[in-house]
């Protein structure tokens, strides 16, 4: 007689399966009233889940995997006031914001209003305070201005620095705040003019020239510090990105971008006007002159090469220098145009065919006093 071979070894795998295939008929009741379902009632306040019929607690100490909230208005009746449990902490300030803060607007009680001047006087960091302002200023200035937002916290970045390391005390904190716009902008490729930083912060001119380069002096020495310090611990630092890189003075062909985009030029005459700003240094009567007065002479005879003319007075009024110095920059420029004039720049533009560029729609220099609007 055969024997029947034994059975396989149980693995617990197939008993794992069946137990699955019952529990998709498994019925959540009430052990205590049989209530099928339970009427489920969550005590938000002690994370509990309640049966609503017989009251029995039927888990505990759950967990709520939704953002934390805070809210007092909700406890007063006056309607919920969903804010978040604290904020993230800032770097640019001393302290941290960890902790608990109490919150509240106009409409907080006045236990609420009491609670808060208790904590800002048991809490009061005179650092943070003085910091907080100069950034305001920096954002003032910065929304003014129509700076990105990435060049207004360089700017901080680069005061933080200074304010830490206890430099240019008893300075008037416009002056560095504006030597720190200054320096932000030339680093990110946004460059502004004096006449512009003094139009923006009233901060005198030689004041910012002055002081931007002692800025960048203990920038540079403490970027060098920092880098050294962490080599010597054993780190690795991207040099590239840690760095301080000195500043360059702004160049016509970062100058007539802004202008342009001002004006309301297309983008083809602000490429042409660039290309001009790049060949100023072959031009004798124009090399080494204000970079404001070339930039503007280009944007200018870049804008009458396309027939798109703007007038010396709209330039001028954006570059923030006068009519007679645009005349006498451009004078150069219409005196060398076969040069500085790329075939390319001549006939129906690629892409945009309404737009042609033409030798004859260039106003000769001695009639630049009948400019059109």
């Amino acid at each position: 007689m055969a024997l029947a071979a034994p059975p396989p070894p149980n693995t617990g795998i197939e008993n794992k399966a069946d137990m699955w295939r019952e529990n998709l008929n498994t019925h959540l009741i009430c052990p205590d009233c049989q209530q099928n379902p339970p009427d489920l009632i969550e005590d938000n306040a002690n994370a509990d889940t309640i049966c609503g019929n017989c009251g029995m607690v039927l888990s505990s100490r759950n967990i709520s995997y939704e953002s934390e909230w805070r809210t007092f208005n909700s406890d007063e009746g006056k309607g919920d006031d969903p804010n978040r449990v604290g904020e993230a902490d800032n770097d640019l300030l001393t302290s941290s914001n960890a902790g608990t803060t109490i919150g509240g607007g106009a409409n907080a009680s006045k236990e609420t209003r009491r609670l808060k001047r208790a904590q800002a006087a048991q809490q009061d960091n005179k650092s943070d305070k003085q910091l907080t302002s100069a950034y305001m200023i920096v954002d003032q200035w910065g929304e003014r201005a129509s700076i990105p937002t990435k060049v207004r916290n360089t700017a901080k970045t680069y005061y933080k620095r200074v304010f830490d390391a206890g430099q240019f005390k008893g300075k008037n904190i416009e002056i560095v705040l504006a030597s720190c716009l200054f320096l932000a902008c030339r680093q990110h490729g946004v460059p502004r003019s004096f006449n512009e930083m003094f139009g923006l912060t009233n901060v005198a001119k030689k004041d910012i020239g002055r002081n931007y380069k002692q800025l960048e002096k203990f920038l540079m020495a403490d970027s060098k510090s920092s880098i050294s310090k962490i080599e010597a611990e054993g780190g690795i630092i991207g040099h590239d990105h840690m760095a301080y890189k000195s500043t360059h003075s702004t160049k016509p062909d970062q100058l007539c971008v802004r202008y342009c985009n001002m004006l309301g030029l297309p983008f083809r005459v602000q490429t042409v006007a660039e290309a001009l700003a790049k060949q100023i240094n072959n031009i004798a009567g124009l090399a080494g002159r204000s970079p404001l007065s070339n930039a503007s002479a280009c944007t200018y005879f870049a804008s009458y090469l396309f027939n798109m003319g703007k007038s010396t007075k709209a330039i001028s009024e954006v570059a923030g220098v006068s009519d007679a110095t645009i005349k006498h920059a451009y004078k150069f420029l219409y005196a060398e145009k076969d040069k500085l004039i790329d075939q390319s720049w001549l006939g129906p533009q690629p892409g945009t065919p309404a737009l042609t560029g033409d030798v004859k729609n260039l106003p000769a220099a001695p009639a630049l006093d009948k400019d059109k609007d």
